[in-house]
């Protein structure tokens, strides 16, 4: 037999050490990314779904917020080479081995921070920002769901109240109010403005046929009808008549509020475990989140939990409480704040 080439295994050793030097995290980063996007997404819409089922039963939510995701790419290998010379023999063979091993490996770290002391505070007790709302407005939500959801009076008039302690129905001028306020915004007849505070104008080139809306809106909310600009603010009493106080609710004032409008198993109000379920007469007969409950697990839901002995979920095609949903999430990233923080430093090597 020929001896082993020398370039033979010092080619075979110059492949191995390239392959294994090759940098392997960019490649994966995409999809990655995509996987702890998505799974972080699910992780917060059941956590939102499980807390509101948790006030529905008088129970105090817990929040955990990722604080980091830190995902470590590694990539070992090694070589060897074993090489013999047989001269016993005239028909004796010299002999060579190569072999080598490649690891791959990928570590990810991840932080959890539970939202409690001043942070649970300003987050979850600090009501909204009139301001903030009327921004969202601006920006094309729609009037109907964020004035419903996020206020509970506006000049005086009041919204609904769904829970048990102070429940309420909705005066009748503040359903008004809103299908004024719709009308109104779609046809660009008023908007916002900010300088030093956040102001409603109405356009003075308004087109004629909403003279009578216009009326109507400024007579419902006390407002000065001489005016064209007037002041947003927080409270329940109006100051003046250039101005629209809205009381706002927080987002724990606001989940509470829509927990008590959804379904429940008639076993756990008839056992005193939870209370009755709030139905508004004044507006749509479905409440702002259907969210469903069944003993088994459903074969198809946007999202769902198990609490209580039950599964309680929220259909993939009812769009109208994913958009409410949804709506509620972003509130809450709206009102979240950043507190110094005493987690953990996580130090990851970079060789």
């Amino acid at each position: 037999m020929k001896p082993v080439s020398s370039r033979y295994l010092y080619l075979s050793l110059f492949i191995f050490l390239l392959i294994s030097c090759k940098s392997v995290g960019p490649k994966y980063i995409p999809a990655d990314q995509f996987n702890f996007n998505t799974s972080i997404s699910q992780a917060s819409n059941e956590q939102l779904l499980m807390n509101l089922v948790r006030l529905r039963y008088s129970e105090p939510p817990v929040f955990l917020k990722v604080s980091s995701v830190i995902n470590q790419y590694t990539r070992a290998g090694g070589v060897g080479v074993q090489g013999g010379l047989n001269n016993a023999l005239p028909t004796g063979a010299n002999s060579a081995v190569v072999n080598g091993n490649l690891a791959w490996s990928n570590t990810p770290t991840i932080t959890y921070i539970p939202v409690s002391g001043r942070e649970f505070s300003a987050n979850l007790l600090v009501p909204i920002p009139p301001a903030s709302l009327l921004n969202m407005i601006q920006s094309g939500w729609p009037i109907d769901l964020v004035l419903h959801i996020a206020t509970f009076s506006i000049n005086g008039l009041r919204d609904d109240i769904a829970r048990p302690s102070a429940r309420r129905d909705a005066d009748p001028e503040f359903i008004q109010l809103l299908d004024l306020w719709k009308i109104l915004s779609t046809a660009g007849v008023i908007g916002t403005a900010k300088d030093e505070r956040t102001k409603l104008i109405f356009r003075n080139d308004y087109p004629p046929e909403y003279q009578d809306d216009v009326a109507r809106f400024k007579t419902i909310l006390k407002l000065d009808p001489k005016l064209s600009e007037y002041f947003i603010s927080y409270g329940s009493i109006q100051g003046s008549s250039d101005e629209i106080t809205a009381l706002t609710g927080s987002i724990w004032e606001i989940m509470l509020n829509l927990a008590w409008q959804f379904e429940v198993p008639p076993e756990h109000v008839a056992s005193g475990r939870t209370d009755m379920t709030y139905h508004s007469t004044n507006m749509e007969a479905r409440p702002p989140l259907q969210i469903l409950y069944s003993k088994e697990k459903p074969e198809r839901e946007f999202i769902s939990v198990y609490q209580h002995e039950y599964w309680f979920y929220i259909d993939p095609d009812d769009r109208n409480t994913k958009r409410n949903f949804s709506f509620l999430q972003l509130l809450l990233n709206l009102a979240e704040s950043t507190t110094d923080s005493k987690a953990p430093i996580v130090t990851v090597p970079t060789n």
